[in-house]
């Protein structure tokens, strides 16, 4: 009996220390997007990074998601903020995003079930049925030299499904630390 009340008074001390660390956070916002009738003409909206937040990203170079690697997190430690839409079954989507003014933002998509229980968000992804990331390509030579590919700034992404559906879950995020940067994301959708 004693253990059990040990263990209770535990559990609760346990309860209270975690519900006061994630109280203290600004809870993670995705917005859900409907898109148009006539989808393969394209959704667009605008938006601006300093809507988000930081989050940690050890989630995103795990083998059960291998959306970028740990070497490439300075593309993503920025600011972030999320949408949500449908890919329908026997369709193709081309997310494309545009940032603002030459503001260095980067894109990643998961593809995910349509069960709520199968759409966490970062940084609490354990697995994706698979995930997408559209950043600037380089690699470092050594000795402080970086080679560097032709860079426009647009960011693309594209899905297809076959005989199901998907929830995709888009990332839009802050290179190397930014917290601001205002971008457009347009989202295409074609039957296949």
């Amino acid at each position: 009996m004693n253990q059990t009340i040990k263990l209770l008074i535990i559990t609760s001390i346990l309860a209270a220390s975690i519900f006061s660390q994630t109280t203290d956070k600004k809870a993670v916002v995705v917005t859900a997007l409907t898109m148009p009738a006539d989808a393969a003409a394209g959704g667009e909206i605008t938006g601006n990074i300093k809507d988000g937040q930081i989050i940690p990203l050890r989630w995103a170079e795990s083998s059960q998601v291998a959306c970028f690697p740990g070497t490439r997190f300075e593309m993503f430690n920025g600011n972030q903020v999320f949408y949500r839409v449908t890919l329908p079954a026997a369709s193709s989507m081309v997310i494309t995003l545009t940032p603002k003014d030459n503001a260095q933002v980067n894109l990643y998509a998961l593809r995910q079930g349509n069960r709520p229980t199968e759409q966490p968000v970062p940084p609490n992804v354990e697995r994706a049925t698979s995930c997408e990331a559209s950043y600037p390509i380089y690699a470092n030579m050594g000795g402080g030299k970086v080679v560097k590919n032709k860079d426009t700034g647009i960011r693309k992404v594209e899905y297809i499904s076959v005989n199901s559906s998907y929830s995709i879950l888009i990332g839009v995020a802050g290179a190397k630390g930014l917290t601001e940067g205002e971008f457009k994301l347009n989202i295409s959708i074609k039957p296949r």
